[in-house]
């Protein structure tokens, strides 16, 4: 019997979890006017410290 062609179980569970970190992502951003968003909003966008 022929294996399954698609990607790994590992993959998959790759690509599930980064799906929902940008899901998550997305949502934080949409209610970014919240001030408990606007704090990770913006923690995000500062620049690296040197």
């Amino acid at each position: 019997m022929a294996k399954d062609a698609g990607p790994s179980v590992l993959a998959r569970l790759l690509f599930v979890l980064l799906g929902c970190g940008f899901l998550g992502a997305a949502w934080v951003w949409s209610h970014r006017s919240e001030p408990w968003a606007a704090r990770l909003v913006d923690t995000v966008r500062k620049p690296p410290a040197p």
